[in-house]
């Protein structure tokens, strides 16, 4: 999660050193503001699900976890649209903008993949 976790705040900063440059401040501060908002939210879904798996009871239907970790989904979820809708009606983000930022862990996750597949495994055969 270490390396994840700064390959997603490395492409938030190239991408918005990049558009401070080169784009319009509202442009910039909707990579900044949709980059930070989709980082919190992976890390509270992380969280969330560590918590929820981390007591091993989470097949047994009657202890209420499953409900919790859906209820708290649905909230998160519902945050981020009312967040990302208010920063949208207001006009102070490009929409554009804060789509490229909510992008930022994907793209992440996608370096993340591209690394591993070339990383050298320590079990190939001689």
């Amino acid at each position: 999660m270490r390396h994840l976790s700064l390959l997603y705040w490395g492409a938030l900063g190239v991408m918005g050193a990049i558009s401070l440059f080169a784009m319009p401040g509202s442009f910039t501060l909707g990579i900044l503001a949709g980059g930070l908002l989709t980082i919190a939210n992976f890390n509270v879904l992380r969280r969330t699900i560590q918590k929820a798996f981390s007591s091993g009871k989470m097949g047994n239907p009657k202890n209420g976890k499953k409900v919790a970790l859906i209820g708290t989904y649905y909230i998160r979820i519902a945050l981020m649209g009312i967040i990302i809708y208010c920063l949208l009606a207001t006009g102070l983000v490009d929409p554009v903008g804060m789509a490229i930022g909510l992008s930022t862990v994907v793209v992440g996750i996608f370096v993340f993949g591209i690394l591993m597949a070339f990383k050298p495994s320590s079990r190939e055969a001689l």
